[in-house]
């Protein structure tokens, strides 16, 4: 077992993709939060592989703060920068340690 501390994570899918300039611009704004230590996207390419369109934005969230207060503070931004709504949970959505398909890929040694 291992002694790291794992951030809990909050998981905001918006009910419409997001283009790159606008996804860029919500995870500014996301990120100055100041109970936000990360913000990681989940992303689907088009148009060839040229571009990418966000389907979702998986927010770690520091460990000093409280999740339902971080998410009440992510879900008043996310009104206004989602206008067409969005879904909100809490969770964990990344993988805390690697998988056996890490190890057998050589991901992992």
């Amino acid at each position: 077992m291992s002694d790291r501390v794992v951030e809990p994570e909050i998981d905001v899918m918006p009910r419409r993709l997001i283009d790159k300039k606008k996804a860029d611009n919500v995870i500014g704004v996301l990120s100055s939060l100041d109970c936000v230590s990360d913000v990681l996207i989940v992303s689907h390419n088009y148009s060839g592989g040229t571009g990418y369109a966000v389907g979702r934005f998986i927010i770690r969230i520091k460990t000093s703060e409280r999740v339902d207060e971080a998410a009440k503070r992510i879900s008043e931004v996310c009104r206004d920068l989602f206008p067409h709504g969005y879904d909100i949970r809490i969770g964990r959505f990344t993988k805390t340690r690697p998988t056996l398909k890490d190890y057998l890929s050589g991901k992992e040694r």
